[in-house]
């Protein structure tokens, strides 16, 4: 007989300090788990030392124009998401954009149902912010997202160089229509 499934609870991240917190050491841990094995030790420390200071997750919090959820499960953060209201690229043609600019999920909780619920409380905060596309950029050797993006109705418009650390990568740029 296996386990019972773990409840998943998705959770509007607080602008606080404790949130800012796990945001930063959660989005390192993800970000090293996901990409740590195919880039350089060196540019992904420098690029999560740029990226996830509790500081600057603490600000991204405080942005108004910026929306975090945590999904969390057996009292343990195991992914999250973060939604930017106007952030543009010229891939995107929009009267009113939002960008999903991060989403991860543990190794562990991936095929359980967490990516797609963060994606859904992505998609709901960019229809009540009024965003006619919902737009994001993926790394184009990450099959695994790609998939994941496509099977939630975004399509290819484009893409754009991404720094980790000094290595200038190349993502797709992807977009899911909300008219």
């Amino acid at each position: 007989m296996s386990d019972p499934p773990h409840a998943v609870v998705v959770r509007r991240a607080g602008t606080n300090e404790h949130d800012a917190g796990l945001l930063a050491a959660l989005g390192a841990r993800l970000f090293e788990e996901a990409f740590g094995p195919m880039n350089e030790p060196e540019n992904v420390q420098l690029f999560l030392a740029k990226t996830y200071s509790p500081d600057l997750q603490l600000a991204e919090l405080r942005d108004t124009d910026r929306a975090a959820w945590v999904a969390e499960a057996e009292g343990e953060a195991i992914g999250y998401a973060i939604a930017r209201l106007g952030s543009r690229s010229p891939s995107v043609f929009a009267r009113r954009p939002a960008e999903l600019q991060r989403i991860y999920a543990a190794r562990a909780w991936h095929g359980r149902g967490v990516g797609a619920a963060l994606m859904d409380a992505c998609v709901a905060q960019a229809r009540a912010w009024g965003c006619d596309v919902l737009w994001l950029g993926v790394w184009e050797e990450n099959p695994r997202g790609i998939a994941f993006y496509e099977k939630a109705g975004f399509r290819r418009v484009g893409e754009q160089r991404f720094l980790v650390g000094t290595d200038s990568q190349r993502d797709h740029v992807m977009a899911l229509s909300l008219a």
